[in-house]
């Protein structure tokens, strides 16, 4: 019986830390402490009680929590912040791009920040541009053809 009380401690243990993380590595732990618990109550010893743990912990996390963790973020968008969430943001080029390593400059959320072509060719001032991607502080653009609104 001193086990079965041990395994339920461990679950409910486990069980307190799932709910503080939401990372669904926790939630097989105390399933399998259940498990484990249900297993003593049934007269198996020790042996047989870590390995139900084991089994069903592990099990869960290799073949469940993939699966979970999938179902869970469906539809969600993909949450960006600070200079990652220009991607996709229209601008104007305020200092033209001269070439490779010579950036042009864009306003773009209320600051300036340097801008470059993926392939590096030159762009003149005043072209509506795209932020197609982020390296490190520096803006990647292409021109865009539609005459949108730019975000200044």
């Amino acid at each position: 019986m001193t086990a079965f009380w041990f395994w339920v401690i461990v679950a409910v243990a486990f069980a307190v830390v799932e709910v503080m993380t939401v990372a669904f590595f926790a939630v097989f732990i105390t399933i399998g402490a259940l498990g484990a618990a249900v297993v003593s109550l049934l007269g198996f010893g020790l042996l047989v009680q870590a390995i139900v743990l084991g089994i069903l912990g592990v099990a869960g996390i290799m073949i469940a929590r993939p699966f979970l963790v999938e179902r869970l973020h469906i539809g969600r968008p993909t949450l960006r912040s600070g200079a990652d969430s220009m991607v996709g943001h229209q601008a104007m080029l305020l200092e033209p791009i001269l070439g490779v390593g010579q950036p042009g400059h864009v306003k773009i959320a209320g600051e300036l920040w340097p801008a470059l072509t993926e392939d590096g060719s030159p762009v003149p001032a005043n072209t509506l541009v795209v932020v197609t991607a982020l390296r490190s502080t520096t803006l990647i653009v292409r021109p865009t053809s539609s005459p949108s609104t730019a975000t200044v």
